[in-house]
């Protein structure tokens, strides 16, 4: 159930997504993402990666299957 009466963005979900990556990860890969070309790139990573997924549970039609 989310959290408001909307539910949540791909792009919430994927700046979710690599903030809780970088909290689980060690001190070295987070150091690669401190500057913020790196970290963009991971969250575009991310959000394409969300994307893809919400497009392949779609029918023809637009609605889920």
């Amino acid at each position: 159930m989310p959290d408001g009466f909307l539910p949540r963005t791909p792009a919430e979900v994927a700046l979710d997504l690599v903030g809780r990556y970088l909290d689980f990860t060690d001190e070295d890969e987070r150091a690669k993402y401190r500057d913020a070309d790196s970290y963009l790139t991971l969250y575009e990573r991310a959000y394409r990666l969300i994307l893809e997924i919400s497009e392949e549970g779609k029918s023809p039609t637009g609605f889920k299957a």
